[in-house]
């Protein structure tokens, strides 16, 4: 897969966000038509599992539009030296002896320089992943990842972990756990903008090359 153009990023990650924005807003509705507070719980796990899977959408689109840049490891931050360095050493993980890492570390530092940065990616195999766990760690170590700023969701961290991710947990493990309509409602709020908020941080790092070293 390659991303080469700002307006094909741009229009994968909108076409990512449409869908769930769309089964997001459908079950909103449903839950006020009904005022059936069971659908909220079933709101909150589709609010977490839309959560997860546009951020780790957004992050890999980010890492793939890099990739299809052509510009050389030693000129970019080196986070994605870090990314890049997983397909040279994970090899090595099958192996006990202290020379093959040698080897690995010697022909990598030897071809940094020349090197353009390159990544394999298919849905099935994402470069980046949540975990199953959408958390603000794992969000925080998303975006440290791929070389972007946490800080726009330091107040948003508590949103994530309690009234997202822990009511989430509850619910898909059966404990008998209510959701009002409103905290339904203020979930769905702070978490659909940290989306949008995430998706226009990628945009703008991609239009601005925060990728490349100063």
């Amino acid at each position: 897969m390659k991303i080469k153009s700002l307006e094909k990023l741009q229009d994968l990650l909108d076409k990512d966000m449409a869908w769930r924005k769309k089964e997001l807003i459908d079950i909103k509705l449903l839950i006020h038509s009904t005022q059936n507070p069971t659908l909220c719980r079933a709101g909150i796990a589709l609010l977490s599992a839309h959560f997860e899977g546009f951020i780790k959408q957004a992050a890999n689109y980010y890492v793939v539009y890099v990739a299809s840049q052509n510009i050389k490891l030693s000129q970019l931050h080196t986070n994605f030296a870090a990314i890049h360095s997983g397909k040279v050493f994970d090899p090595c993980a099958t192996s006990d002896k202290i020379t093959v890492y040698q080897k690995a570390i010697d022909d990598f530092l030897t071809n940094y320089t020349t090197l353009n940065f390159k990544v394999s990616y298919s849905p099935e195999h994402p470069i980046i992943k949540t975990e199953s766990n959408p958390s603000s760690i794992v969000v925080r170590n998303i975006l440290d990842s791929i070389g972007l700023d946490y800080s726009p969701y330091e107040t948003k961290s508590h949103y994530i972990d309690t009234d997202l991710l822990s009511n989430r947990h509850s619910i898909v493990h059966g404990e008998n756990i209510r959701i009002e309509i409103s905290d339904f409602d203020s979930t769905f709020k702070i978490i659909t903008e940290i989306m949008r908020d995430f998706s226009e941080q990628v945009m703008e790092a991609a239009t601005n090359k925060r990728y490349l070293k100063t």
